[in-house]
């Protein structure tokens, strides 16, 4: 069973970069994300635990996480 602890270990800016990605392109996300070069690492293993879960409970989560990642770098951006 995948967890999200991996996803959650990453900054914000890189928890809406994964979330966004494995939105978009699913399973093809964790290729894309591998091409990074500083943080491939860390952004494929979040990708790849949250691949695994069903579409039906990824979308609704990955959006949700998205929108908190996009909200706490507004709130920074705006200090």
């Amino acid at each position: 069973m995948p967890n999200l602890d991996k996803f959650r270990s990453l900054t914000t800016r890189e928890q809406a970069v994964v979330a966004l990605a494995v939105l978009l392109d699913g399973h093809d996300a964790v290729e894309f994300l591998r091409s990074d070069k500083v943080r491939s690492s860390a952004l494929t293993r979040a990708a790849e635990d949250l691949v695994q879960l069903t579409p039906e409970l990824r979308m609704p989560l990955l959006g949700t996480l998205l929108r908190r990642a996009v909200f706490k770098i507004q709130s920074l951006e705006e200090l």
